[in-house]
């Protein structure tokens, strides 16, 4: 089974890097969003040694309001082609390539992620490889490793994260408490990178503080013995003792849960801190919306006097319609870049779109992904619920966390899209992993098991397809 793992792992990341270098080398310089601002970001570390300061959308970078490990990774790679302000070519392509390893993360984590949830099932090994060739070959991952920007990043802190606060959960009490408190202690330090990858990735936080409590304040199987008849005397001293030993496991439980905000605080303590500092919010979003509030919002769509109105104002039906097909185009990767894929789909509407056919089967695939996501959260729920009549709190929480983190981070999109226009799937980027996982299971949940392997190879297929079509279509646009 090592073997075979090892292999597998082999593929799937060859198979990654061949393509995100694929879709690096034909994606256009400066197309991917706001890869001019970001690659100005690593410029002004490489030039100055400090972080940039937001100053608004139009001073500086507009992205100087970013944390920092994206580029600070990125200045590994570009540090010895960068050559003052000027544009070099060879250096965003190494700025990309970053985007690129970290990519590899996303990769392996949904891998391995269904081998851990799914490891007391036969069909787990099939299960994690569906799961890894879904997150390596949907082109928004390609896209997005192909490009200079902090979403790669953001992605793979949040997988990584999310593996780890699933493989304690499941430990429970297998641990000894020196080593749980080892792994609370690692949990916050994974939610701190994430949130030093991207702000919205502070959603790590509070799942990673659920797990640690939740494996703490599980009660140890000595604590309950069973009191014998001839001891009954004794029986009002033992509930005194019990209770003041269930007080006293509830009180140490404290602990982990105390050492993970820890190190979180010594993780991105500082970077919050900056924050409120300079802007007076330690993850500046009042900031950030001051500097973009002349940005296109959803009123300037939804109302009569917005800044769209000579187009005729939309009922707010169509308008979440709107924002949920380009979202969808840009999740497949078809027009490529976002702005494209609003022009391509007015086309589509107005019957001008001359690949119109490729549109619609790539579209199915997408399509056909999304049911299958959908099955997999249903089944997600299903195995939670399965542990929570066995009273495994811990075991719970683990196989519903993927589709937690998917709704968070969905959550997140719709509240960014009430006060901006940004329909873009790669705000959706840190639950990849977790939606390749959901995937591979929503599939499986309505295929037989004789016909796993048929199954597994037909839905690799049409993922390799669609990267391949979105490559040789729209990845040059």
């Amino acid at each position: 089974m090592g073997r075979k793992i090892f292999f597998a792992l082999t593929i799937l990341l060859f198979c990654h890097f061949m393509a995100s270098v694929a879709y690096l080398l034909r994606f256009p310089a400066w197309r991917a969003p706001d890869e001019g601002a970001h690659f100005a970001y690593i410029q002004h570390l490489y030039q100055t040694g400090n972080l940039p300061v937001f100053l608004g959308k139009y001073e500086g970078t507009y992205e100087a309001h970013q944390p920092p490990l994206y580029y600070l990774t990125a200045l590994l790679f570009v540090a010895p082609f960068l050559k003052g302000d000027e544009e070099n070519l060879t250096a965003l392509y190494l700025a990309r390539f970053s985007s690129t390893f970290w990519g590899a993360f996303v990769v392996l984590v949904p891998f391995l992620l269904a081998l851990r949830l799914r490891s007391s099932e036969q069909r787990a090994f099939p299960v994690a490889l569906l799961s890894g060739a879904f997150a390596t070959l949907l082109p928004v991952h390609l896209l997005v490793c192909s490009s200079s920007g902090n979403d790669a990043t953001a992605g793979a802190t949040s997988a990584i994260a999310l593996l780890w606060l699933c493989h304690i959960c499941l430990l429970g009490q297998e641990q000894t408490e020196p080593k749980r408190l080892r792994d609370a202690a690692i949990a916050g330090l994974l939610s701190g990178m994430a949130l030093l990858a991207k702000s919205s990735n502070i959603v790590i936080l509070p799942l990673a503080l659920i797990a640690v409590l939740l494996n703490s304040i599980q009660p140890k199987k000595e604590s309950v013995k069973p009191i014998s008849l001839a001891k009954k005397k004794k029986h009002k001293v033992y509930e005194q003792s019990l209770q003041t030993h269930l007080q006293f496991h509830f009180l140490s439980s404290l602990l982990p849960f105390s050492l993970a905000l820890l190190a979180f605080a010594i993780a991105a303590g500082w970077w919050l801190w900056r924050n409120t500092v300079l802007y007076g919010d330690p993850l500046a979003i009042e900031a950030f919306l001051e500097g973009f509030k002349d940005s296109p919002k959803p009123s300037d769509f939804l109302e009569p006097e917005g800044r769209y109105a000579k187009y005729g104002a939309m009922p707010l039906t169509t308008y979440i319609m709107w924002v949920a097909q380009i979202t969808l185009f840009t999740w497949l990767g078809i027009y490529g870049e976002p702005n494209e894929a609003v022009k391509g789909l007015a086309r589509l509407f107005e019957g001008a779109e001359p690949d119109w056919v490729w549109v619609m089967i790539a579209t199915f695939i997408g399509v056909f992904a999304l049911v299958a996501i959908a099955l997999g959260c249903i089944e997600s729920c299903r195995s939670g619920a399965i542990a929570l009549k066995q009273k495994q709190w811990h075991v719970a929480f683990a196989q519903v966390l993927p589709f937690i983190l998917l709704l968070l981070v969905f959550a997140e999109f719709v509240q960014f899209n009430r006060h901006f226009f940004q329909a873009q799937a790669r705000y959706f980027y840190p639950a990849h992993s977790a939606m390749a996982y959901l995937f591979a299971i929503g599939v499986f949940r309505i295929v037989p098991k004789k016909q796993e392997w048929h199954a597994t190879l037909v839905a690799i297929t049409l993922l390799a397809f669609l990267a391949w079509l979105v490559w040789w279509k729209w990845a040059a646009l």
